[in-house]
């Protein structure tokens, strides 16, 4: 079995500015796991425990979704927290509303009713395009950085989010190690690591 997820890799200079925000927002306390900027991206579809057999036809699911949709050009705009900032369990940097969004948005639903497709079991939470920077281990310590979220004044950053990648997830207690499993670009037929 392999554990697979569906995303959108983010560009170097946003993983540098993730960086960045993260190495500030540390300063802040709280019992807190921050994500390696390296392995940040936009989750469209968590897949989990996969059989191998089933790489090929989830692989070709996204050769034929990559074909209908362009490249999403977007700007990470601000700071928040799942469920909210008040008792955040995830802390992410969130994506700019609009056409961009709807856009992402239509993607997720296709790759979502391709996946259901395929005998997956539905995934009956609302796609939110997001980039989660941190998780939230314990509720104790943490005002200090909440209220430094909820004041942060977020330099946008532009993000062109161009290809849909399939990943196999391996937990070690260092982190998860992604491997790119399936990679293509969308708009067109173009793919990698084959």
């Amino acid at each position: 079995m392999l554990r697979l997820f569906i995303a959108l890799p983010l560009t170097e200079q946003v993983k540098q500015k993730l960086r960045e925000v993260s190495s500030e927002l540390r300063q802040y306390g709280g019992n807190i796991k921050w994500v390696d900027p390296k392995n940040i991206h936009v989750t469209v579809r968590f897949l989990g425990d996969t059989e191998e057999s089933a790489v090929d036809d989830i692989s070709a699911a996204l050769n034929r979704i990559a074909a209908n949709h362009e490249p999403v050009e977007t700007v990470i705009d601000r700071l928040g927290g799942f469920p909210n900032l008040k008792q955040p369990r995830v802390i992410w940097a969130g994506l700019a509303e609009g056409a961009a969004f709807d856009a992402l948005t239509n993607l997720a639903e296709e790759v979502e009713q391709s996946i259901r497709d395929l005998d997956f079991k539905p995934d009956n939470k609302r796609f939110s395009p997001h980039l989660t920077v941190a998780r939230v281990k314990s509720p104790k310590g943490l005002d200090s950085l909440l209220n430094h979220i909820k004041n942060y004044r977020f330099e946008p950053a532009q993000l062109r989010l161009d290809r849909l990648i399939l990943f196999k997830s391996t937990l070690t207690p260092q982190g998860p190690i992604y491997e790119r499993l399936h990679e293509v670009m969308l708009g067109k037929q173009e793919r990698f690591g084959e």
